[in-house]
């Protein structure tokens, strides 16, 4: 019997927006903030709206950009909407928003702070040392 290839994933970030998307649709209801109807509407618009757009990201870099101003959003919509006052919906939006920045920041090549400072010094240094510098 013939096996099928599996093919290989060589970017995993559209995948693990497509898992943040994914949450922020069951979240309302797995942290019982449905009472909530605008944070069910945001929730709802936001997945039908970004979701597709969030796995393209890896592949667009306008998906990635749109995709994490939709991050942004999420992020501060409790406040904007008017349910920031119960705990587990905005904590739950400020994860899921941030998460989704820095995954889209990540795959439109913006730059992240604090991360790839120290490979950056030790490039610098290495091709130093090879152009006969002292560092």
């Amino acid at each position: 019997m013939k096996r099928l290839p599996i093919p290989q994933i060589y970017d995993r970030r559209p995948l693990a927006a497509g898992v943040v998307i994914l949450w922020i649709a069951i979240s309302p209801w797995v942290w019982g903030f449905t009472d909530s109807h605008s944070a069910v509407a945001n929730h709802v618009s936001f997945v039908f709206g970004f979701g597709p757009l969030a796995l393209l990201i890896a592949n667009l870099r306008a998906a990635a950009l749109v995709t994490l101003l939709g991050g942004v959003w999420l992020a501060i919509g409790p406040w904007m909407l008017g349910y920031a006052g119960d705990h587990a919906a905005w904590l739950n939006e400020l994860v899921s928003g941030l998460l989704l920045i820095v995954l889209c920041s990540s795959a439109a090549g913006l730059p992240i702070p604090g991360r790839g400072g120290a490979r950056l010094v030790r490039r610098r240094a290495a091709a130093r040392r090879a152009s006969g510098l002292s560092a």
